[in-house]
């Protein structure tokens, strides 16, 4: 017989679960509305957060010291409850979204591509920010040449969305989607059927109608001891893996590691 505790953490997730499949239709309506808006020449730079203002705040110091004037900033916010509503109301030169319920890191990608306005979006995790002038050219440079998606490669077959370029054109052309596929589990658990992460999906849909050649992979030239604590991109995108995350122990370094990159690359 199923304990109280149980069965209310089971209706919890039955619950956010029917919320988020509600979240998918609006966003998906926003998704056609989107495919048929206007757009012009620019670079939008989207991050989604949920209580996570320390971070927030160094992504957003980042863009605007290496972005400068170029760049909007667009952030979506998944109703978060720790300063970051307040925080970004006093922040003029970026556009909000804020939703009624925390719809996760995919769907809220989807939310900003339909509701970005310029020709090409740029993709940051809440803990990555620029760390080089010439950080946009090493992903914008590859949509040039012809790719359709550019950005960190860190495992398997697809772009890691804590740095991903592409353009509004081709994300709504080729009817592709940020949402991952499947249920993710704790490292060493027991797989539960087929998982896909956030963008994988969206980067294997271009392989297969496309050419795996159309995604461009920019490295991981350096990283904080052996583990992706402190990963940097191509030497131009600082990222904080285990920020929000992961194993208690490396989550302590990279709060150590994300107060250290902030002082030392962009004091």
């Amino acid at each position: 017989m199923l304990s109280v505790t149980a069965v209310r953490s089971s209706l919890g997730r039955l619950n956010l679960f029917a919320r988020r499949t509600i979240a998918a239709r609006v966003v998906d309506w926003a998704r056609r509305q989107g495919a048929r808006a206007a757009e012009h020449n620019g670079v939008t730079v989207v991050t989604v957060t949920w209580n996570s203002l320390p971070f927030l705040q160094g992504f957003v110091q980042g863009v605007r010291k290496f972005g400068g004037d170029s760049v909007e900033i667009l952030v979506i916010d998944n109703h978060s409850t720790d300063g970051t509503q307040e925080y970004l109301a006093e922040q003029p030169d970026i556009r909000v979204i804020r939703t009624p319920l925390n719809i996760g890191h995919g769907l809220g990608l989807d939310l900003a591509l339909a509701r970005s306005r310029t020709s090409t979006v740029v993709v940051l995790d809440v803990d990555a920010f620029p760390i080089a002038a010439d950080w946009l050219s090493v992903v914008l440079d590859p949509l040039a040449q012809g790719a359709v998606v550019a950005g960190a490669y860190v495992q398997r077959a697809f772009i890691h969305p804590s740095f991903l370029a592409i353009r509004r054109a081709d994300y709504f052309r080729l009817n592709l989607r940020f949402v991952p596929i499947g249920v993710k589990v704790p490292a060493g658990a027991r797989p539960r059927g087929l998982f896909m992460d956030v963008a994988e999906a969206l980067c294997q849909t271009v392989a297969v109608a496309e050419g795996s050649a159309k995604l461009h992979r920019v490295p991981i030239t350096s990283t904080r001891g052996d583990s992706l604590v402190g990963a940097i991109y191509g030497g131009v995108v600082y990222h904080n893996f285990f920020s929000t995350q992961g194993p208690p122990e490396l989550m302590e370094q990279s709060r150590l590691a994300w107060a250290e990159a902030v002082q030392h690359y962009l004091s």
